[in-house]
């Protein structure tokens, strides 16, 4: 009996054990380990406005962290990263579960985005990167104020005087409007890419900064966490199994 009794209270300790390293594996990740990660927006997020952007970005060698924006609804090889106007770049303080920029949409046409966390190791030049996509920017357009119709001037009623006799009338001048001088058609240097409304000043194609080896690194660090999710779980219906089997031995003790 008194056996039993060691090797009961033995099942439980080790459960108790168990169950909170889990746990510590569970918690927010320390400033030093090795995390980037965006938590909102989500994938397939509909934004608007000014978006607060919510993640961790930290590393052991941490030595800074960006966030750019393009257009698309998937990251490609050939994503051109709006890397002139990011949304925020070279920050060198670590985040854990906390702000990591503000993107201001309500500059931007509506339409189909991605985001990139990318955070850079010291030593390093090859960032580590994070993935948003298929995100829809939806802001509404703002409504015209309607112009002040200006009243019409009274004018006077009254008897328009005849020619003279034998004068001959002068007919009224009629005033043509002005001829409109066509404007120039602008002209663009190459690699130029004009925007909307712009005189041919067009912006310098932003250069593709992520290459496919970023973009392959991003998916196999959501895999490893896929994985741990599974291992997890497998841990959770393990240690059911067992508090089971211990309260089983417990009532066949207590029977016998």
């Amino acid at each position: 009996m008194q056996r039993t009794k060691v090797l009961r209270y033995g099942v439980i300790l080790s459960l108790i054990l168990l169950l909170a390293s889990v746990g510590q594996s569970l918690a927010a990740p320390l400033p030093q380990d090795p995390v980037w990660m965006i938590s909102f927006p989500r994938d397939g997020s509909t934004v608007s406005g000014v978006v607060t952007i919510q993640g961790t970005a930290t590393h052991p060698s941490f030595a800074s962290y960006g966030l750019l924006y393009a257009s698309g609804d998937t990251v490609t090889g050939s994503t051109l990263w709006r890397q002139e106007t990011p949304i925020i770049w070279n920050n060198q303080s670590m985040v854990v579960n906390g702000a990591l920029g503000v993107w201001d949409t309500t500059v931007l046409p509506n339409g189909k985005y991605v985001l990139a966390l990318v955070v850079y190791e010291a030593g390093v030049e090859t960032p580590n990167v994070y993935f948003v996509q298929n995100l829809t920017v939806q802001n509404e357009a703002a409504t015209p104020t309607p112009e002040p119709t200006p009243e019409a001037t009274p004018t006077e009623i009254g008897a328009t005087p005849l020619p003279a006799e034998g004068a001959v009338p002068i007919a009224p001048t009629i005033e043509q409007p002005p001829t409109a001088t066509p404007r120039p058609t602008p002209t663009f240097s190459p690699g130029v890419t004009p925007g909307p409304g712009d005189n041919g000043e067009g912006e310098e194609k932003p250069k593709t900064i992520i290459s496919m080896n970023a973009v392959k690194e991003a998916f196999k660090t959501g895999a490893q966490l896929a994985i741990m999710l599974y291992v997890i779980g497998g841990l959770y219906v393990a240690i059911k199994a067992a508090i089971r089997y211990a309260l089983r031995l417990q009532r066949k003790n207590q029977s016998q």
